[in-house]
């Protein structure tokens, strides 16, 4: 009896194992509609990811822009004492640095502390963007507001001028347009992708007109729907 089983035994084996795992042409049907899938979700994910960021950044630009109207406003800070309030630096706004020529910094801070905190290269990291500002030397040069380069800012001209610019860590992953912001108060957005992490680093005056260096931040002059210092194109946000 035993004997006359076997065989059955076998066949039942044999059908188990055709059936323990996918074939080669199951597995090729598999990854041919994984690769279909992503093809269409990851575009996706990554296009909605950017509006986020570009939405979040110009929200962080208007804070700055509000932050640096009351930073003058309550007089925070006056280094040659004529009365007049200058400009700060993202670490003075967001209330971690010693206000410049005080030992302390804000007591009420106008920014987040993560635009205060600074990477080794000045720039601020948020939403997928690096964020600088700049505020004018005696030649009327955007330098970056960092610590180190506190003693180069002039007194005077940091009373009227500033600039803040925005650019995607990444681009066309993190974020296709850059953005702008100085006084006035208005957002600049550049039209292409033209600005990309320390690759492409837009200079001080982008987005300004009438002025001999695109670095040159004193200037009252926007670029409206034209080209810019730095030969980019610039609109404002709506």
């Amino acid at each position: 009896m035993a004997d006359a089983q076997r065989p059955f035994h076998a066949a039942v084996a044999a059908a188990y194992d055709r059936h323990s795992g996918f074939t080669l042409i199951e597995i090729l049907i598999t990854c041919t509609i994984i690769g279909i899938l992503a093809s269409i979700t990851v575009p996706t994910y990554i296009a909605r990811r950017v509006t986020a960021n570009e939405s979040a950044i110009v929200a962080t630009l208007r804070a700055v822009a509000q932050a640096q109207f009351q930073f003058r406003a309550q007089n925070s800070v006056d280094t040659n004492g004529d009365a007049v309030s200058e400009y700060g630096t993202l670490g003075e706004l967001a209330g971690l640095d010693p206000l410049r020529g005080q030992t302390l910094p804000l007591t009420q801070r106008l920014l987040s502390t993560t635009l205060g905190k600074l990477d080794n290269q000045g720039h601020a990291i948020v939403h997928g963007y690096r964020v600088a500002m700049y505020l004018p030397d005696s030649t009327g040069a955007g330098v970056l507001g960092t610590l180190a380069n506190r003693p180069l800012f002039d007194a005077v001209l940091a009373r009227d001028y500033y600039t803040c610019i925005a650019w995607p860590m990444s681009a066309n992953i993190t974020g296709h347009r850059s953005f702008f912001v100085n006084q006035q108060g208005t957002v600049m957005k550049t039209l292409v992708d033209c600005y990309s992490g320390l690759e492409r680093v837009p200079p001080a005056g982008a987005a300004l007109l009438g002025t001999s260096s695109p670095d040159v931040i004193t200037s009252q002059e926007l670029a409206v729907n034209t080209t810019g210092a730095d030969g980019q194109r610039w609109a404002p946000v709506n």
